[in-house]
């Protein structure tokens, strides 16, 4: 079963722009090959495993460390859904879905009130 996890590596005690400690995670998890999205604020990653996707957030974290920090701290969500194969892609799906219907929803209430 696909584990999605979502982290966040923030070096301590270091300058206002991180943008620079952090790359060197991304580059760990491009070498990886693991599937990876980037956002303003964290990383989310998806693995076949949980114990994989724990060793590639470990090795983000010591390629943060390698790159001069003396202190980070990591913060990380695990969405590991075992009934269902669900990726990253079929969430967004989802909610797409979920929010097209709202908006067709609105738009039927808003005709029939009009009425």
């Amino acid at each position: 079963m696909t584990v999605i996890v979502e982290f966040s590596i923030i070096p301590m005690g270091e300058r206002a722009s991180v943008s620079k400690l952090i790359a060197p995670a991304i580059k760990e998890l491009e070498k990886r090959g693991v599937k990876h999205v980037t956002t303003p604020m964290s990383t989310i990653i998806e693995e076949n495993d949980l114990g994989k996707a724990l060793e590639c957030v470990k090795a983000a974290h010591e390629a943060v460390m390698k790159a001069g920090v003396k202190r980070a701290v990591t913060i990380i969500k695990i969405d590991d859904r075992r009934d269902v194969e669900r990726s990253m892609e079929d969430k967004l799906k989802s909610l797409r879905k979920a929010l097209k219907e709202l908006e067709e929803g609105a738009r039927n209430s808003t005709a029939y009130l009009r009425k």
